[in-house]
């Protein structure tokens, strides 16, 4: 685990961003709406199928991810099973599927997708108010973190999603395009780190 220091002003912000973590909520997922999955926790991956539905969470410091996934979400980060994923221009799934039936938006080459690279999470936050926070290593993808910023300049913090579409390449060499919804869950008083998104399978 990695020490992490940061300065008091904010890591005072960041408070406000975990007080609802523990609370649960049943998730929605029917293999095209994910609603309110419950990717809050600092010390834990959800591992995501998106054809099934189905949702494993497991710990980071015992990452051993279920047979078979797509997606997996910590808070606001997100890596890829097949490791490969990328930002789209379109603000809406069928504004990309319009561009993609009329051939103006072609399936991206090998060289256009963004892969997930070694990086550091947040795992423990308990320490803030001794001025800093425990990081792991884990795997995140780049372009796919980015659907969210987190802006802890502020009082509160200032959540703001990009809207965008994202692509994600599975295992099988299949896409799917995916579109963020939420990070709260308003059946848990508005607490953070409930990913909510529509996803839909793209062929070229």
């Amino acid at each position: 685990m990695l020490r992490r220091f940061l300065p008091v002003v904010i890591l005072l912000l960041c408070a406000c961003d975990s007080i609802y973590d523990e609370r649960e909520a049943e998730p929605l997922t029917d293999g095209h709406h994910f609603r309110n999955i419950n990717a809050s926790r600092y010390t834990h991956w959800v591992y995501v199928n998106l054809q099934k539905g189905d949702t494993t969470s497991v710990s980071v410091s015992n990452d051993l991810p279920p047979e078979d996934w797509d997606i997996a979400l910590h808070r606001y980060d997100i890596k890829t099973r097949s490791g490969a994923g990328m930002e789209t221009p379109y603000l809406s799934l069928d504004e990309l599927k319009q561009a993609v039936d009329e051939g103006t938006f072609v399936r991206p080459a090998a060289d256009d997708w963004v892969r997930d690279v070694e990086d550091s999470i947040v795992v423990d936050m308990s320490h803030m108010m001794d001025g800093y926070l425990v990081y792991a290593p884990s795997h995140r993808n780049p372009a796919l973190s980015h659907w969210v910023n987190v802006d802890m300049r502020s009082m509160p913090p200032l959540y703001t999603m990009s809207e965008q579409v994202y692509l994600v390449l599975l295992a099988d060499s299949s896409c799917v395009a995916i579109r963020f919804t939420g990070f709260t869950n308003p059946n848990a008083y508005g607490a953070k780190g409930y990913v909510s998104f529509d996803v839909e399978g793209i062929s070229w």
